[in-house]
């Protein structure tokens, strides 16, 4: 029931925000490829840290995450440095068609109609909706229509799935947004906010932190392919981007990373704790 009634809004909120975010003119594609970006020295790759595990600052400000190491990965394939560049998820989609950057790598979802305005790799990655919860605004919720009420906050990150499905899911509720996950995350722990729609990685990695004032609802409500974003009208990069996948999915470097970023915490003491 959940994937079916994503599969209906997912398309009509998105028809609506993507016309603020592209504007009536989008820009000319740029000429990415594989040659390109070697002749250069450098891949520069948009990334939107906080969102864990896939992209996070360590400590001492190094970009960290599951998604950080397949772009470095790439950058090491193509023999190249990699310059990571940070902004608020909302921030991606226009600087993809600004041409800023060569690719993002941010735990996106490719939906219909991004790929009105950008170019996807294959998918690297499956997740889905859930839920992260206040324990002591709701101890006792299910389901996602629970916080379906007047009065109650769920907290998003601004221009992502989350924010799309939610806007139309919850009819009472009130969806506010924050600029990034770890924003919003937060909102549910301190109990300012009732709930948050996020990822399934990410809202499990952050309950399991924080058992004492978040619980997860781990039910997906949307099935989604996770790709690399590419600007539109570079079908070289695209296609190389494809086939380094193929090849680094089925790599002992891939299993490594996912193994690491998804099934420990070891890494946890690495990234900087906001009380």
């Amino acid at each position: 029931m959940f994937r079916a009634l994503a599969k209906k809004l997912v398309p009509a909120v998105l028809a609506l925000v993507f016309p603020a975010l592209m504007g009536s003119n989008p820009l000319q594609a740029s000429d990415l490829s594989p040659a390109s970006i070697k002749a250069k020295g450098k891949l520069v790759v948009a990334t939107s840290s906080g969102a864990f595990p896939f992209e996070m600052t360590d400590k001492a400000g190094n970009f960290i995450g599951f998604d950080i190491d397949i772009a470095k990965a790439v950058a090491k394939d193509l023999g190249v440095a990699v310059e990571f560049q940070n902004y608020a998820f909302s921030g991606l989609i226009p600087a993809l068609l600004a041409n800023k950057v060569d690719f993002a790598v941010s735990d996106i979802t490719a939906t219909e109609k991004r790929k009105e305005v950008l170019d996807f790799s294959d998918p690297y990655y499956k997740s889905g909706q859930v839920l992260l919860v206040s324990k002591a605004l709701v101890p006792n919720a299910k389901k996602w229509q629970d916080f379906d009420k007047d009065g109650y906050i769920v907290a998003v990150s601004l221009g992502t799935t989350a924010d799309l499905i939610a806007s139309q899911m919850f009819k009472k509720a009130t969806v506010k947004r924050f600029d990034g996950n770890a924003l919003a995350r937060m909102e549910v722990r301190s109990g300012r906010a009732h709930v948050l729609v996020n990822e399934t990685a990410p809202v499990k990695i952050f309950s399991m932190q924080n058992p004492n004032e978040t619980y997860a609802i781990l039910e997906p409500f949307t099935t989604e392919d996770i790709c690399i974003a590419v600007p539109k009208g570079n079908p070289a990069l695209v296609s190389y981007l494809n086939a380094f996948l193929k090849k680094y999915m089925a790599s002992p470097e891939f299993k490594k990373s996912n193994h690491y970023w998804f099934e420990t915490l070891d890494w946890f003491e690495m990234v900087p704790q906001k009380k």
